[in-house]
């Protein structure tokens, strides 16, 4: 539960200990009401912490009973390294009795809070979690329950009242009516905003625990499963990470994952429908702008031109072939990996038309060449610091930008051999300084002076070209998704695993090829 009002925090009891005397009513509760330093989860991407010296306030806690009837009230509050100690005294009513019993029996085994948050500091985590750490509250009350949620804390002991060292102050008349009214004001609030608060939109795919649990719903003709399979056709374009269940977001990375060239494109989304994606390219381009000679005089103009342009959407996908033995009396395990193998060749066929593409764009951008004293995989660390400012003036020239610089195998080789005087100037260790950049071996990437380096497999000899990151655009909807089921007969089934995209060229400046230069024979 969670308002502006009163937020309530369950506590787990990880052990119970009970001592009473046989004659002793165990109406004396001790344990632990807040764990410090516990991370609790209260949505994706957020959660709490209590604070070790988080202020608690100083009103009169009382006890609860799942935060309904009250049932006692907190006669003693300490802390140490564990948390927030308390000592309550359960008062002689007929639940307080019932709640006693359920102590004794394990059943309630917990606590539960309920605070108004009043100071609160953010963290960002190293695992990309929001932290709200709580560094002052108004400690209302504390449940007794049996629904978890914080890892730790501890009832360490129940015992008799009649038990030494358990003083309190006695509650006045007017005391008690201020918690009366307390006690009704804040569950008036609740009500209202039980009533009020929507409920939290489900897990993307929450409904089955795989992604072979979905296809086994969409081939029983699972209208919830149709409806998925319908709302997720653009969702490896635009994925929602906040709104995804664990499966669906593990199908995206382990896409995502395959696609070194492909991940250089803009990612859009398909239309619905046509064949072709119609995109415009800037053309010819004499715009200028220039400061105003004087107030009445015109200012400096000129034009573009628009080129309109066409990319033909294909479709990629495979199948396999399974039994319908297989499919009705193995686990789900079985129509998962026959899909994870299905998802890894739709993600290979993607970045293998996203290569050969490029390879395409490359060559249609000889206009746009820089000249180098070598041919790339023969250069200098000096050659190749002459053809990053050449390139850098050539690409400012046409409003682009270096963005990342893609290299055959020869060249990225070349690379990592890069010497000055002798002295090695690409760490390929991964560990320590370097003088010129570094080079990850095991994901062929690098980066030289900034500039990000990826490596294409089985580019053309002497392959190396700056792209924009603007330069491509990879339009795809589909994927790992969209599942079919289709020719059963003979008690077998095709089910297949495929997709639409489209590739285009939408920044034809921002493609930067590096060639040596031509040497003319008189």
């Amino acid at each position: 539960m969670r308002h502006d009002l009163m937020q309530a925090r369950t506590i787990t009891c990880d052990r119970l200990e009970i001592r009473s005397d046989e004659n002793g009513d165990g109406t004396l509760l001790e344990g632990v009401a807040v764990p410090f330093n516990q991370r609790y989860d209260l949505f994706a991407g957020y959660a709490e912490v209590i604070d070790p010296d988080c202020d608690f306030g100083g009103r009169t806690v009382k006890i609860s009973r799942d935060h309904g009837e009250l049932i006692g009230k907190v006669i003693d509050i300490t802390r140490n390294d564990t948390g927030l100690m308390i000592r309550a005294k359960l008062s002689d009513t007929q639940l307080a009795r019932e709640t006693v019993q359920l102590v004794r029996d394990g059943v309630c085994d917990s606590f539960s809070i309920g605070f108004k948050p009043v100071e609160n500091r953010i963290v960002e985590s190293d695992d990309g979690v929001t932290e709200v750490h709580r560094r002052k509250v108004d400690l209302i009350e504390v449940a007794v329950t049996g629904t978890p949620a914080y890892p730790s804390a501890t009832i360490t002991s129940q015992r008799t009242i009649n038990q030494p060292n358990e003083s309190e102050e006695p509650m006045t008349d007017e005391l008690a009516k201020r918690f009366d009214k307390l006690e009704t004001e804040t569950r008036n609030a609740i009500a209202s905003l039980k009533t009020n608060i929507p409920e939290p939109s489900p897990l993307l795919g929450g409904q089955w625990r795989s992604m072979g649990d979905y296809l086994h719903a969409l081939s029983d003709g699972s209208e919830e499963a149709a409806r998925f399979q319908d709302e997720t056709r653009d969702a490896i374009t635009s994925p929602d990470i906040n709104n995804q269940t664990q499966w669906v977001a593990d199908q995206i990375r382990l896409v995502q994952s395959r696609r070194s060239v492909a991940n250089l494109f803009v990612h859009s989304a398909l239309p619905a429908t046509g064949l072709k994606v119609e995109y415009l390219t800037l053309g010819t381009n004499t715009m200028k702008v220039a400061q105003q000679a004087n107030e009445t005089g015109t200012l400096a103009t000129g034009k573009i031109t628009l080129s309109s342009q066409a990319a033909t959407v294909a479709t990629y996908g495979g199948y396999t072939t399974l039994s319908q033995q297989v499919i009705d009396r193995s686990t789900t395990p079985a129509l998962d990996t026959a899909l994870r193998a299905l998802t890894l060749a739709y993600s290979n066929a993607i970045e293998d038309a996203a290569r050969a593409y490029l390879k395409t764009a490359i060559t249609g951008a000889d206009a746009n060449k820089v000249e180098t004293p070598a041919a790339p995989a023969a250069m200098t660390a000096d050659q190749w610091i002459e053809a990053i400012i050449e390139a850098a003036e050539a690409v400012d020239s046409r409003g682009a930008s270096l963005g990342s610089l893609v290299v055959g195998k020869d060249v990225f080789t070349a690379m990592a051999k890069l010497t000055r005087s002798g002295n090695a100037l690409m760490d390929v260790s991964g560990k320590g300084s370097d003088t010129l950049g570094s080079l990850d071996l095991s994901g062929v990437t690098a980066d030289l002076f900034r500039v990000p380096v990826r490596m294409m497999p089985a580019a053309a000899a002497n392959t190396a070209v700056f792209l924009d990151p603007q330069a491509l655009t990879l339009w795809e909807s589909g994927g790992p998704f969209q599942l079919q089921q289709q020719n059963i007969k003979n008690l077998t089934g095709d089910y297949s695993v495929y997709g639409y995209a489209a590739f285009g060229t939408t920044f034809p400046g921002g493609i930067t090829p590096l060639a040596a230069k031509t040497t003319s024979h008189d």
